[in-house]
């Protein structure tokens, strides 16, 4: 999360007991409830995801010949 902005949106995700479960034993490992634990996975995930589009983005376009008329 870029800005510490609020967390006050929420997601309901379904998922298989064994993820919940290793969800629940990762989370524990670090200290963090499961909904703390999983909000930084998407945090990690998310924003990484997005700078690696923004970066491809920005050198394909400094890789791009301008036409000329």
């Amino acid at each position: 999360m870029p800005n510490k902005e609020k967390c006050i949106e929420s997601i309901h995700i379904h998922t298989g007991e064994s993820l919940k479960r290793d969800l629940q034993d990762l989370a524990m490992l670090e200290s963090r409830a499961v909904g703390e634990y999983a909000r930084a996975v998407l945090d990690l995930h998310v924003y990484g995801a997005k700078s690696r589009l923004e970066r491809i983005s920005t050198e394909e376009k400094a890789h791009t010949v301008p036409e000329r008329y």
